[in-house]
């Protein structure tokens, strides 16, 4: 877990457990963690941030930012499906069922191909099926469209947009802060020298078996590519909160104001993270839940207080029942 407190840009962090319990290996702070759908919050401020760069429009149609990359997304006639509803799960896309399934890492990702229908995480091409901003379905698929999105504005992978843009001003783009689970289409080599690796810890089961996959691959690096230790995912979240309250970070307040808003009819749906109420207070929470791991992590906006936790466990229950809901709700009463 990490934490913290009210003005304070230092994070603190601690860790219980094993990293592999097949050699008791120690879980430690700077273990590298499956942030499982916690990718979704990076991959938000990223896009925001090609926004805020003048380099695409939040609000406009993702075919007009699509270009020559040879797919188009069918919708229902006269809709316009953009980044914002992509990203608060609005964009009128169900998945199939039984998609985007765990497999074993090694290949090379091309998220045209799954666009396209072409693999076996999606039946078929991505469609929206229903009009956009009127409704909410949680979409893995809304966020490979957006990972594509990344690819055509910017001519360049999208793990290395996001590690420009987003970790390296942040000291966050090396293999003690962040992975990626595989490589992509065009990957530099420094991104394939990043990849997950032994270091990281292997996920469990609830009853402490290591998982058939051991470190799992989810298709698409921006729904849940992304591994991280809590202190990496604390200290992005501490400059969100930063820019939120004025400050000037790897987001300008304009856009920290646009990422923690609903965008649609859904009024807890934000850019990658959702609004709850605490009494007065809203409270950004994003959250991952994979084979063999679980995550969540909350901004107080105005306690002004972050908090972290992650485990190499899947509990078979959801956050708010398990050992992450409770240390978030535990700690978030002592900072």
């Amino acid at each position: 877990m990490a934490v913290a407190g009210p003005g304070r840009a230092v994070v603190d962090a601690a860790a219980v457990g094993v990293a592999d319990a097949r050699t008791s290996r120690t879980l430690t702070p700077e273990t590298l963690l499956h942030a499982c759908s916690m990718s979704k919050l990076v991959a938000a401020v990223t896009v925001v941030r090609l926004w805020q760069d003048g380099a695409l429009d939040l609000y406009a149609d993702v075919d007009d930012m699509l270009g020559s990359s040879g797919w188009s997304m069918v919708r229902p006639p006269g809709e316009r499906v953009t980044p914002a509803h992509l990203l608060s799960h609005q964009g009128g896309i169900v998945d199939p069922p039984d998609s985007f399934a765990p497999s074993d890492p090694g290949r090379v990702w091309d998220v045209a191909a799954l666009l396209r229908g072409e693999t076996a995480h999606h039946a078929g091409p991505v469609v929206a099926t229903s009009s956009p901003g009127q409704s909410f379905a949680y979409s893995d698929a809304g966020f490979c469209v957006l990972e594509q999105v990344v690819r055509a504005v910017t001519g360049r992978p999208y793990s290395a947009v996001v590690d420009e843009l987003v970790l390296e001003p942040l000291g966050l783009a090396h293999p003690e802060a962040t992975a990626w689970a595989t490589a992509e289409v065009g990957s530099p080599a420094v991104q394939r020298d990043r990849l997950v690796g032994d270091a990281a810890a292997v996920g469990h089961d609830a009853d402490g078996r290591v998982v058939r996959h051991e470190r799992p691959l989810y298709p698409g690096l921006a729904a849940a590519g992304l591994w991280a230790t809590p202190t990496a995912l604390a200290t992005l979240l501490v400059d969100l909160l930063g820019s939120w309250h004025q400050s000037h970070g790897v987001l300008s307040a304009q856009s920290a104001r646009a990422l923690w808003t609903a965008p649609g009819a859904v009024g807890y749906a934000a850019l990658g993270a959702f609004l709850l109420r605490h009494g007065a207070e809203t409270v950004v929470q994003t959250h991952g839940w994979g084979e063999g791991f679980q995550g969540v992590a909350r901004v107080h906006l105005d306690r002004r207080t972050v908090v972290v936790a992650m485990m190499n466990t899947d509990p078979g229950v959801d956050q708010d029942s398990s050992a992450v809901g409770a240390i978030a709700d535990a700690v978030t009463q002592q900072v």
